[in-house]
């Protein structure tokens, strides 16, 4: 014969004042800021020989969407206030992909050594 444990705890009850005003009491674990917008920039993903970067290119600035390395390759990733470097790294070589921008749009460059 099989058995349910109980539950643990007591139910949390929203406050008399949220039930007679209508609101909703928010969920455990839930946060009240609103998600985060549609991008507004343009996802360009570039692929390079350690792996492949994605970035959201916006009027006057960027951020990294994602970056992957390429099997038997490392990763390392730079964040500043006005740049994004992807290093990926594999038996002394060494690709880099730069995005920059300081008051104007941003640019991406490649670095193969």
């Amino acid at each position: 014969m099989n058995r349910t444990p109980a539950p643990t705890g007591s139910p949390v009850k929203p406050s008399s004042n949220a039930a007679a005003s209508g609101e909703k009491t928010p969920m455990a674990g839930s946060s009240s800021s609103p998600a985060k917008p549609a991008s507004a920039g343009d996802v360009k993903s570039y692929t390079v020989a350690g792996g492949r970067v994605v970035l959201d290119l916006g009027e006057k600035s960027a951020e990294l969407v994602s970056a992957t390395p390429n099997a038997g390759w490392q990763m390392q990733v730079w964040k500043q206030e006005f740049y994004i470097r992807v290093t990926f790294t594999k038996d002394g070589r060494e690709v880099s992909a730069y995005c920059t921008w300081h008051e104007t749009k941003p640019t991406v460059v490649f670095d193969d050594r």
